[in-house]
């Protein structure tokens, strides 16, 4: 055999090997999925990029279960508190254009609020500034100010009058309001509403055209998927309606995960804004791993940034490993924490890195397991509910909680492990002495079983 024909075989050979590992890595992102999927968990979008190339894109689920219609690539979705991303970026616009400066006290724009003198545009995008949330004193029904059209300015009325909750710079608390003042900001120095200043100065130049802000209830916009809510344990129903502009600047801009990537792309290469400014954007403040609208974290004994949402029908995610040039995004049309679960997961398997997979049962549990692990388990004064005692109870062959069902993890071998209590996405654990149950795991609490 002469030198050509072995070094053709050898390139082929090179070539199959690369087709296959590509065929397998395919195959175990869509592994990783299924089980989500397979029991009304996950609905929505999923796209990795490594090195500026698409190793993974899919949609899953339904954009409409009322009409049958698949979710697609190009199917749009709300990205809850994910939309601060573009409101920070585009504060950090004007910063570079000399509009505003990071250090400006906010009574040089808003002077008739109280604590202006007190409060930086920095302190507000690292939400740092101490400005509580729309209701957080329970003297505002949130839940019916999020059924009108909204502006900046009317949500602005709706907190202005409160105390701050701790001396601006002080504390980190995700409170949203800053997010309402920068969008007001925004406008009142370029004379454009939010929604178009955002087109004109980060969507169109990035050719993100499926993206926007949603401006009203009567808004129409195509392609868009409708929200929907988990019920019981393996079921949806329609979620609660709500004007997306009542949560303006912080909750309010829709997209593809195609979109966002291109995005995230100029987020990497510089794109839209200098190196200092996303620099700016990426940086950890005050220790809290929150920078500008991101969190920034290490994962997998690696740097990352992230950013995730959840409202109403809707769950986001969308993390970024810059040395590794890694990027994934997951999008949701059900209300979940579900999206943060699984990115991680598909990064993980993208970096090569081990993870435990999340393989989610629909199959019946037995009445003598049920009947075993049923009963009242008590838990302490640092639990989400301090001293609060959670009943779990079979019924249908499914267990159930006081909180909502439990849906069966099982391991490689199909046994029964753990379980996720799906309305909160917990982990539950049953611990088990002398063949009997003596208590509960539940995330990083114990609760003792009193009968």
């Amino acid at each position: 055999m002469n030198k050509i024909a072995v070094v053709g075989i050898f390139l082929f050979s090179l070539g199959y090997s690369l087709q296959n590992a590509k065929a397998q890595e395919q195959k175990d992102f869509y592994g990783i999925i299924k089980p989500f999927v397979d029991t009304n968990n996950f609905s929505g979008s999923v796209m990795i990029q490594q090195k500026g190339k698409t190793i993974f894109e899919d949609s899953f689920g339904r954009k409409s279960l009322e009409f049958d219609l698949k979710n697609a690539m190009d199917t749009k979705f709300y990205l809850a508190s994910a939309s601060m991303i573009f409101t920070s970026a585009a504060i950090m616009k004007l910063v570079e254009n000399g509009k505003i400066s990071l250090e400006d006290k906010l009574d040089k724009f808003i002077p008739d609020y109280q604590h202006a003198s007190k409060i930086t545009i920095h302190q507000m995008l690292a939400q740092r500034s101490g400005i509580p949330a729309i209701g957080k004193f329970g003297n505002t029904d949130y839940t019916t100010i999020t059924q009108f059209t909204q502006t900046p300015q009317s949500l602005y009325g709706l907190f202005k009058d409160y105390d701050l909750l701790f001396e601006p710079g002080s504390e980190y608390s995700h409170e949203r309001s800053e997010y309402i003042l920068l969008a007001l900001i925004i406008e009142k120095i370029t004379g454009q509403p939010f929604g178009e200043y955002l087109k004109d100065e980060i969507f169109a130049p990035l050719g993100m055209k499926n993206t926007g802000h949603s401006s009203s209830e009567g808004q129409i916009i195509m392609n868009l998927a409708k929200g929907y809510a988990t019920k019981d344990l393996f079921d949806l129903e329609a979620a609660n309606q709500i004007d997306w502009s009542s949560k303006t600047g912080h909750a309010s801009i829709y997209s593809t995960s195609q979109d966002l990537m291109l995005f995230i792309q100029a987020s990497q290469s510089n794109q839209l804004l200098t190196e200092p400014s996303w620099g700016k954007i990426f940086t950890d403040y005050g220790g809290d791993s929150v920078g500008y609208g991101w969190f920034v974290r290490e994962h997998l004994g690696r740097k990352r940034v992230h950013m995730n949402g959840r409202s109403p029908g809707f769950s986001s995610f969308l993390c970024i490993y810059p040395e590794e040039e890694l990027a994934v995004v997951v999008l949701s049309n059900i209300y979940t924490t579900v999206p943060t679960s699984l990115g991680n997961m598909l990064a993980a398997r993208a970096l090569d890195e081990s993870f435990e997979p999340l393989n989610l049962s629909n199959t019946p549990i037995s009445k003598a397991y049920g009947q075993k692990v049923s009963g009242v388990y008590e838990f302490g004064e640092n639990f989400y509910v301090p001293n609060f005692k959670l009943k779990v109870e079979l019924r249908d062959e499914n267990l159930y909680a006081d909180w909502g069902g439990l849906l069966a993890v099982e391991n490689e071998f199909k046994e029964i492990e753990r379980f996720i209590l799906r309305t909160y996405w917990s982990d539950v654990k049953f611990v088990e002495k002398d063949g009997k149950i003596v208590g509960m795991e539940y995330d990083e609490f114990f609760g003792k079983k009193n009968r």
